[in-house]
This record gives structure tokens, sequence and C-alpha cells, in this order.
């Protein structure tokens, strides 16, 4: 399974498949990332859905991901960067993340299909 992240202001994507999606959720979890939860619109009233299961990061649902919870997903990836030392794929997967997720220093969140 594959994942199409898009950010919320533009509709730029990022991709990837399960494996580096979980890696990276894992690695930022291990330096202190603290999922806020998910969203998810109902596409026909265009109101938040109350019976979304928000700490479902790991679908690609169309949930959305706040901009403070990318901010501090992107700042521990930073911190695994600098405290770890990922294989060159792993390394890349994540920088490619941190670039792709700040629009210019901005983090207006993204979300998952």
């Amino acid at each position: 399974m594959g994942y199409n992240l898009s950010r919320m202001d533009d509709g730029v994507e990022w991709t990837c498949n399960q494996a580096l999606w979980s890696f990276v959720m894992e690695s930022a979890q291990k330096k202190g990332w603290q999922p806020m939860g998910t969203f998810k619109v109902d596409e026909d009233s265009g109101d938040e859905d109350p019976s979304w299961d928000g700490h479902n990061y790991s679908s690609n649902d169309g949930q959305g991901v706040q901009g403070e919870d990318s901010e501090n997903l992107a700042k521990a990836l930073e911190k695994y960067l600098v405290e770890e030392s990922p294989e060159e794929i792993e390394r890349k997967t994540i920088l490619g993340f941190i670039e792709w997720v700040s629009l210019e220093g901005v983090f207006p969140g993204f979300e998952i299909y």
C-alpha cells in the first residue's frame, strides 16, 4: 500500500510506501513527537466526522493532520537526524519529508490518501 500525502495549502504531494511512512512516524515518536490526532471531514456535509478514529495515521482515508502536529513531527525528525545515524535511504526519506511538510517555514498540515 502506498501513501500520497497532500499539503493542505497547495496540494503538493509527497509519496511513500507503508514501510517508509511507518519508519517516519516511529522515528519521530522516538524523539518526542506526540501525535495530536487526525481528523476526517465528511464529504457530503463538510463537517468533521465525529465517528472518525483520531488516532489513525496509518490508513490512507483522506484524514487530515493539523499544521501544529506536522511541525512537531518535522522537529522530532530533525532531532532524529542529528542524534541517530540512519541509513542513506532512510536519511533521504526523512529529509524529503521535512522539506515537503514545510511550505517556506510554514506548516499548513496535510491529508493522507
